[in-house]
């Protein structure tokens, strides 16, 4: 399709990236030389629930307008194909822009790290406000856009990605989004009366580790379930997050995040509130200075994952879904079996206990090979 002209206006240049049903484009209009991303769908081989599906996601990101949402600015079908035309985020996500650093370990600095946190709480916010909840909030969801490459600090984040999005904020689709990144209500044995979780807290709680993830380049657990050794300990004594999983957080920064992380999704705060509970901390991190006698540190002895892991989502990191229920015709990607058992195999460990463990070089919960917004 490269130099295809599609809708009479956008020529498609070069392919940025594919996957199994359909492939992303960098496009340019005839009419004033923009450049765009186009996706392209491929209609050939579904079924009615992926037509559906596909459909559905338009019509939420359509119905979008924030300037931290992923703008669609216009949609194009023939017979075969759907053209999705959408503003071009040159600067990758949110994902590659945290490791970048990863091999020398650096924190970010505390005003980029909530500058961007900030964008997104206001997209979520205003996606919260206009009925649609997200359920697939992660670092590889975040695009980032810069007007001027040479300087960080002019960044901007734009939430992606609606193939999970619902406007059902009481759901049944259990398992709709990532792993590591899931509320504990998406797992069976914190759910056994199979009550519909509230999609709005679910997002919330991924906006939890998310925050986690951006500052530190690794996710506290693989998965908020009894399977999990290190949310086990979190569950039982949340004053773990700083005392042995992330010390560098402040005192402020950890009560925020304890709210978040509550394993009932009632009592965790709307985005809004987090916004504003959110501009309130004065200091991410921790200082000298830092005075926490109301918290008792409680020794603890977490155990290695590579045991308590429950073998069918070893290999996943990304859109994993229990039931098939909640799958998303963008996240049906197959893999390569082999490449399933290594990355299985490479993940035996918690990533969170990284620091406790000399040979864990993994510092996120991720299927190696990447899964993109576009996918």
């Amino acid at each position: 399709m490269v130099d295809k002209v599609v809708g009479q206006e956008f020529q498609l240049l070069e392919v940025l990236g594919h996957g199994a049903y359909g492939c992303l484009f960098l496009g340019q209009s005839l009419l004033n030389n923009a450049y765009v991303a186009v996706k392209v769908l491929s209609k050939t081989g579904l079924d009615l629930q992926q037509l559906q599906l596909q459909q559905l996601e338009i019509d939420i990101q359509t119905s979008l307008s924030h300037p931290n949402l992923l703008a669609l600015h216009r949609v194009i079908q023939d017979m075969d194909y759907i053209y999705m035309v959408m503003e071009l985020c040159d600067q990758g996500d949110l994902f590659d822009f945290v490791i970048r650093d990863q091999d020398t370990n650096v924190i970010r600095e505390e005003a980029l790290v909530k500058k961007l946190f900030l964008q997104i709480l206001d997209a979520v916010e205003s996606m919260h406000a206009q009925g649609v909840y997200h359920r697939d909030l992660k670092l590889e969801n975040v695009l980032l856009k810069c007007e001027d490459e040479e300087d960080e600090d002019d960044i901007t984040c734009k939430v992606a990605d609606f193939g999970l999005a619902t406007r059902e904020r009481y759901s049944m689709e259990f398992g709709c989004g990532s792993t590591s990144y899931l509320a504990p209500e998406h797992f069976d044995d914190a759910n056994e009366e199979l009550v519909p979780y509230d999609a709005a807290a679910s997002d919330a709680w991924s906006l939890g580790v998310l925050l986690l993830a951006l500052i530190f380049g690794r996710n506290p657990w693989q998965e908020a379930s009894s399977a999990d050794a290190t949310y086990n300990e979190f569950k039982r004594s949340p004053i773990i997050l700083k005392e042995q999983l992330f010390p560098e957080l402040s005192v402020a920064s950890y009560r925020f995040l304890e709210q978040i992380l509550t394993s009932n999704g009632s009592d965790r705060p709307s985005v809004s509130e987090m916004k504003e509970q959110f501009l309130a901390i004065d200091r991410l991190l921790t200082t000298d200075e830092d005075d926490y006698d109301d918290y008792e540190p409680v020794p603890t002895a977490i155990l290695s994952n590579a045991t308590a892991k429950r073998a069918d989502i070893t290999s996943y990191d990304s859109a994993f879904f229990s039931g098939g229920t909640g799958s998303s015709w963008s996240d049906m990607v197959e893999e390569d079996e082999e490449e399933q058992l290594r990355q299985s195999e490479k993940s035996s460990h918690s990533p969170a206990l990284s620091q406790y463990d000399d040979e864990d070089t993994d510092m996120f919960v991720h299927s190696g090979e990447k899964e993109s917004w576009w996918l």
